[in-house]
């Protein structure tokens, strides 16, 4: 990124973070370089908004607080915000990367395996963004930030909440050029305003600056020119991203799932009626290799779609895999087009994979997270060419490890602390902390000879005892301890397995000295009745695991553990002897990239929003640059 000096009417700090260079300015405000004054922390970027406020107050507004709750692998970090001398400003993390508007302008328009992994990255922060609640305003090529490990959507000083309805508020904000007719006519802007801005910025990644007329800041003269110009894949999903009614574009999740071909193709015919969203969500995550392509019309190269082009296109990894057959509606009087192609490149994992791939069997517990995770392992596995068998919700560590240990299955998903408790690896009554690193060497040490353990993760996903807001305040409950003389008259809901476990209630009495009135244990597909029956107080207490998004949701609190009951509780991949070798590259990279915040917004998206496991995976795993 071009950092450019400070000019004669820049401040030289603001807010305690001393100005080092000008990033960009804009409409909204400029874009300091800067740092915390006096620190030798890394560099952070300080958008100084323009107007001015009264007083010099904290800003604590709820369009903040919004944009705090956008998962960080999406964008920069949103660090602070404040008013110094009646200036707003707000406070990110610095991302050393150019714009996508940098990338087109000296290197020319995105091709091919780029302009995939842009469009897929940059759809999945706007989703994202969307489910976090937060519409943004001002998609274009300049907010897009062209990072090493994929696209970044920066730059929300104008963005704010979504209501009911999914609208936001009036007022004009944004950039003229990448604005949807609706906002720039009436200031309206919601999520349907960005898929219009996210539609009109790809057609710039892929067609450059020629996009747009020379004097007209109105996108529509350029880009309905070139629509034609445009990969079939991309022309496809732009198409109805650029419907004048907001109401009949697209969803940004939902043109996601069609990226990631996990929608059905519409056959031939004329342009779907108002009414109907032309995106349809995956029916099902399996895919029947005899199913033909609907319509089984001309692809556009002479030849007709087959059965096992259809097949191959659920089957294919985005980046580096086979192409989709695609349906593109250029506009409403010309119907729709047919388009299948399959490069040499991108079908190479189709037509020359070695008859007799690897195979391995992945396993998973019987909880959606541990589902998640075996099937990224899976999806991952599957890009270096492996044949994989899928053991989805085994049951408990009490049910699946025996099977791995008996060579039933391959690798399985593990928590590190809960493994080694589970195995006696650990000495749990010492005073040492239960660092990742502490519990990983036990482990190590303590594992039969046949299995292997491969790097941990930074996400961590732990044990946790949870209350009601309104008990935590009545009792002044801040941690386990706290239950001490409480828990005879309270009734902890839980799985199973917690009763008979040390980190469960054997733990509770034997550390903190907490033993409940009773325990009602509660299976994990049942874990929506433990939260109703703690929100209406029929339970005073429950076990829950810290990423459940229903913690969040329902407002619940997790205790304090200072005795460290619960330890480190690291995502780890558990695997037989015989595979580590030629799997632990593929796991391992997996394991560096995955963070707890990405474990919290996928579980939200599976358990919350209904999303397949496969959709969510496949997104995580192309953001990530992993296939």
């Amino acid at each position: 990124m071009t950092v450019g000096p400070l000019t004669a009417e820049d401040p030289e700090e603001i807010g305690g973070y001393r100005l080092t260079g000008r990033i960009g300015e804009g409409g909204q405000g400029v874009v300091y370089l800067a740092s915390r004054s006096g620190t030798g922390d890394d560099p952070v970027a300080v958008k100084v908004l323009n107007g001015t406020v009264e007083g010099d107050s904290p800003m604590d507004s709820a369009e903040i607080a919004l944009v705090r709750r956008i998962p960080r692998f999406c964008t920069a970090r949103l660090l602070h915000a404040g008013v110094d001398g009646g200036r707003p400003y707000l406070v990110s993390e610095y991302i050393d990367a150019p714009s996508l508007l940098s990338v087109v302008e000296s290197g020319g328009p995105l091709r091919g395996v780029e302009l995939e992994r842009l469009a897929v990255g940059s759809i999945t922060a706007l989703a994202a963004t969307h489910a976090a609640g937060v519409v943004h305003r001002d998609v274009k090529p300049h907010n897009v930030l062209m990072a090493a490990g994929g696209p970044r959507v920066v730059d929300f000083g104008v963005a704010v909440a979504l209501g009911p309805s999914g609208a936001g508020r009036s007022g004009r904000s944004g950039t003229p050029r990448y604005m949807a007719p609706e906002q720039a006519a009436h200031g309206t802007a919601d999520a349907a305003a960005d898929v219009w801005s996210w539609a009109v910025t790809m057609v710039f990644a892929a067609v450059g600056s020629r996009a747009f007329g020379d004097d007209d800041p109105s996108p529509l003269l350029g880009v309905e020119h070139h629509l034609p110009d445009l990969p079939a894949w991309l022309g496809e999903v732009v198409m109805p991203c650029l419907r004048e009614d907001p109401a009949r574009r697209p969803q940004s999740r939902e043109i996601l799932l069609r990226l990631l071909g996990y929608d059905d193709v519409p056959p031939a015919g004329p342009a779907p009626a108002p009414a109907r969203n032309v995106f349809q969500l995956p029916r099902s995550p399996t895919v029947d290799p005899g199913r033909s392509s609907q319509g089984g019309g001309d692809t556009g190269h002479g030849h007709r779609a087959s059965p096992a082009t259809s097949f191959r296109r659920r089957r294919r990894v985005l980046v580096g895999g086979t192409a989709v057959a695609l349906v593109v509606a250029v506009t409403a009087g010309l119907g729709v087009w047919l388009r299948a192609s399959e490069p040499r490149e991108r079908a190479t994992a189709a037509t020359t994979a070695p008859t007799r791939a690897p195979h391995l069997i992945v396993g998973s517990a019987n909880f959606p997270e541990s589902v998640l995770v075996s099937e990224i392992y899976a999806q991952a596995l599957e890009a270096k060419g492996f044949a994989i068998t899928r053991r989805r919700g085994i049951g408990s560590r009490e049910t699946y490890y025996p099977l791995i240990e008996a060579g039933e299955i391959d690798l399985v998903p593990e928590y590190n602390g809960a493994l080694a408790s589970h195995l006696g690896a650990i000495d749990v009554e010492a005073k040492e902390p239960m660092t990742t690193g502490r519990v990983n060497d036990a482990l190590r040490d303590g594992l039969p000879d046949g299995l292997r353990l491969l790097d941990s993760a930074k996400a961590e996903n732990k044990d946790a005892i949870v209350v009601t807001r309104k008990t935590a305040k009545s009792h002044g409950l801040r941690s386990v301890a706290d239950l001490e003389d409480l828990a005879a008259g309270f009734v902890l809901g839980g799985l199973p397995e917690f009763e008979t476990r040390y980190q469960g209630l054997i733990g509770l009495r034997a550390v903190y000295h907490v033993d409940f009135k009773d325990f009602q244990p509660i299976r994990h597909e049942d874990s929506g009745t433990l939260a109703r029956l703690l929100t209406r107080g029929s339970l005073q207490a429950g076990h829950l695991f810290t990423t459940d998004p229903r913690i969040s949701v329902n407002g619940f609190v997790v205790l304090d553990d200072p005795e460290d009951l619960f330890g480190s509780q690291n995502v780890t991949p558990l695997v037989k002897k015989s595979v580590a070798g030629r799997v632990g590259a593929a796991l391992d990279a997996v394991s560096a990239e995955l963070t707890t915040d990405d474990l919290l917004y996928m579980n939200t998206r599976v358990a919350v929003n209904k999303d397949k496991v496969e959709t969510v995976a496949k997104a995580w795993l192309v953001q990530s640059g992993l296939v």
